[in-house]
C-alpha cells in the first residue's frame, strides 16, 4: 500500500476542519423514540425511510425505535418519561396542550391521514353511507386515536352523533386484519395500509371513506390536514435545539429523497421483514400512499385548525379551550433542513 504523504494528510485536515467545526454539537445523541403502531404502516413511510437509509445516523443520532400498539400508547410512554420523541399523529400536540402539557412537532411528514373506513363486505348492502353507521360496531386502533377521530368526524358531519356507534380497539396492521376476519362482530373498521389493501383485495371489505389522497382528505376534513410527525415535549426541544434540528434534517432528507424515489428504490431500502409476507401487497400500498410524503413539510395554521376541529368532535370541551397553534410546531427547523437537502436527491 502506498504511504500517504504528510502534505496530503495536512491538506485533508485543512479542508475537513472547517466543515467539522461548523457541525453543531448535539446535546443528546441517543434518542428513545416511541412509534405509534406498526413501523411498516403506510402513514410512516418518511420515518421508516429515514431510519432504514440511516439518515438519523448521518446526523449523528442513535435512534432506538420501539413500536407500540397505537399512537395513544406511544404518547403515554412519552408522558411517562420513557421516551424522548414520538412518531405519531400531529393531533396529540393540540390535545395535550389543551390539557396543560406542551408538545412540539419537530417535523411533520404526513399531509394525508391515510385512514380508510371500510365496511365488511357482507354488510355493504346495509351500510351504503356514513349515516348508516348508526348503531354499528366499528373497529379502531384505540380510543382517542386518529382512526377514532376520523370516523367520529365523518359521522358528525353526516348528522349522526358519533356516540350512537360502538367502538372496539383492534390495533393496527395484522391485528386489525385478524379482527375483521374473525367472526362477524365488527361491521366496519378504520385502519391504514397495508391492512386495508389486504382486506379489500381479499374481498373481506369495501371502502366507504378514504383519506389517502388530497381529494379524500379534503372531503373528510374540509381542507388541508396534518397527519404523522415526530413530536416531543417542548422542554426537550428547547433544551436540545441542535438535536431537534438533526431530527428534522433526517426527516426532510427522507422526504426530499421520496420526491423522485421509485417503488423499487424504496423496497431496496427496507428490511425484508417489512414486506416479505406479501411483497405485491406492500408495493401496492406504497403506490397508494406515497403522495402523502412528497411535499416540503411546511406547516400552516389552516391545516392545524383542520386538525383541531377534527379532535374537538371527540372532546367538545376543547372548542372552548385557548390554543396557541404556533407553539405546536416550528417551521424554522424545516426551513433550515430544506436549505441543507434539496430535491432531487440520489442518496
Amino acid at each position: 500500500m502506498k504511504p500517504i504523504g504528510w502534505f496530503a494528510i495536512a491538506a485533508a485536515c485543512l479542508f475537513a476542519g472547517p466543515a467539522l467545526a461548523q457541525a453543531p454539537k448535539l446535546e443528546k445523541t441517543r434518542i428513545a423514540l416511541s412509534v405509534g403502531g406498526s413501523i411498516s404502516q403506510m402513514n410512516k413511510v418518511a420515518y421508516f425511510v429515514a431510519l432504514n437509509r440511516k439518515y438519523f445516523q448521518q446526523e449523528g443520532l442513535d435512534v432506538e425505535s420501539t413500536a407500540f400498539a397505537s399512537g395513544t400508547a406511544a404518547l403515554q410512554n412519552l408522558i411517562g418519561g420513557n421516551a424522548d420523541v414520538v412518531e405519531g399523529s400531529f393531533e396529540h400536540t393540540l390535545r395535550m396542550q389543551a390539557k396543560g402539557i406542551n408538545l412540539m412537532c419537530i417535523a411533520v411528514f404526513g399531509r394525508y391521514p391515510a385512514n380508510v373506513l371500510v365496511v365488511r363486505t357482507s354488510q355493504a348492502g346495509k351500510i351504503r353511507t356514513i349515516a348508516d353507521l348508526r348503531g354499528k360496531k366499528i373497529g379502531i386502533s384505540a380510543p382517542g386515536s386518529s382512526t377514532h377521530n376520523f370516523v367520529a368526524g365523518l359521522m358528525e358531519r353526516a348528522g349522526v352523533p358519533w356516540k350512537e356507534a360502538s367502538f372496539i380497539s383492534i390495533g393496527t396492521g395484522l391485528s386489525a386484519v385478524a379482527a375483521m376476519r374473525s367472526g362477524g362482530e365488527l361491521d366496519a373498521i378504520v385502519n391504514l395500509d397495508p391492512a386495508i389493501n389486504a382486506l379489500v383485495d381479499a374481498g373481506d371489505a369495501v371502502v366507504l371513506s378514504d383519506s389517502r389522497t388530497e381529494e379524500g382528505t379534503k372531503a373528510a376534513f374540509g381542507g388541508p390536514y396534518l397527519a404523522d410527525c415526530l413530536y416531543a415535549k417542548t422542554e426537550f426541544v428547547k433544551a436540545n435545539p441542535n438535536t431537534a434540528q438533526a431530527i428534522a434534517n433526517a426527516i426532510v432528507h427522507a422526504m426530499q429523497w421520496l420526491h423522485t424515489a421509485s417503488i423499487d428504490d424504496i423496497i431496496k431500502s427496507l428490511p425484508s421483514e417489512y414486506y416479505q409476507a406479501d411483497e405485491k401487497l406492500y408495493r401496492k400500498s406504497l403506490e397508494k400512499n406515497l403522495a402523502a410524503f412528497q411535499w416540503d413539510g411546511i406547516v400552516s395554521n389552516t391545516a392545524v385548525k383542520s386538525v383541531w376541529d377534527a379532535i374537538s368532535v371527540l372532546e367538545p370541551d376543547f372548542k372552548a379551550a385557548r390554543i396557541d397553534m404556533d407553539k405546536t410546531y416550528d417551521n424554522a427547523l424545516i426551513e433550515r433542513a430544506l436549505a441543507k437537502y434539496k430535491a432531487p436527491l440520489n442518496n
